[in-house]
């Protein structure tokens, strides 16, 4: 069809529609986040039905409708097969997508967020970090790359670099020595933690799973990433529901 276009992305949702249909919401580096629906493909002869499972990346040929497209072919470069096998991989990796779907939208570029998801997912694979570590270095990212994340080099009072080790949450990040007495809640953190939560700012995405940390900061960081998600996410994700319930 002359209006079929190609899309790269990723596979945030897929759920049933009709029968034999599929309803697919996918980021996509070139449109932002996208409904694609999907024809047939539940029914047996089709070729696309482990190709529109959660997860999947590829190149998604489509054709725009009205309100929505319509999934001609997926060029699937990747499954994360291994994300299925494991239901604590699984559960972090629906996670990871159902927030990447609340802070998307469609038609705005995403190469950023769909790099971020696709390392974040890579991570979730090799399994050589703590899920919990993955998932606190994810949520800062996404804040980030968002335009709210947590301020680990300047105060976000004044911008002074000459930081202390309180974090404030609701101020938005560490706090400098003439602001700290304006904290509206002191937290203390170590100096390993405010160390890596520079790194996580300022580390490429590339390099952003590159390290590791002691039990002790990851409990810090997991504390923090808690702290400071409750003051700008004012939204209760199935899935961290359902990661609670198999700790």
């Amino acid at each position: 069809m002359k209006d079929e276009i190609v899309l790269n992305g990723i596979v945030l949702s897929s759920g049933l529609q009709g029968e034999y249909d599929r309803r697919l919401v996918i980021l996509t580096r070139e449109q932002g986040k996208v409904t694609a629906f999907a024809k047939g493909v539940r029914r047996p002869s089709s070729q696309l039905i482990s190709k529109t499972q959660l997860f999947v990346m590829g190149a998604f040929t489509v054709y725009p409708g009205r309100n929505a497209y319509t999934l001609i072919n997926v060029d699937a470069k990747e499954y994360f097969h291994e994300l299925t096998f494991d239901m604590n991989k699984y559960c972090y990796g629906s996670y990871f997508c159902e927030m990447m779907s609340y802070f998307t939208r469609e038609g705005d570029r995403s190469a950023d967020y769909l790099n971020l998801l696709f390392v974040s997912l890579n991570a979730l694979k090799k399994g050589l970090l703590p899920v919990k570590l993955i998932r606190c270095v994810y949520e800062l990212k996404i804040m980030d790359i968002f335009g709210q994340g947590l301020q680990s080099f300047h105060c976000p009072i004044c911008g002074s670099d000459r930081l202390t080790r309180i974090f404030d949450p609701l101020s938005g990040g560490i706090l400098c020595e003439n602001c700290r007495s304006k904290a509206k809640k002191s937290i203390h953190i170590s100096e390993d933690a405010r160390y890596v939560l520079q790194y996580i700012n300022g580390a490429t995405l590339g390099n952003l799973y590159n390290f590791t940390v002691s039990d002790s900061v990851l409990e810090e960081l997991m504390m923090i990433t808690k702290e400071f998600l409750a003051v700008y996410v004012d939204r209760k994700f199935n899935s961290v529901e359902i990661i609670e319930s198999l700790s």
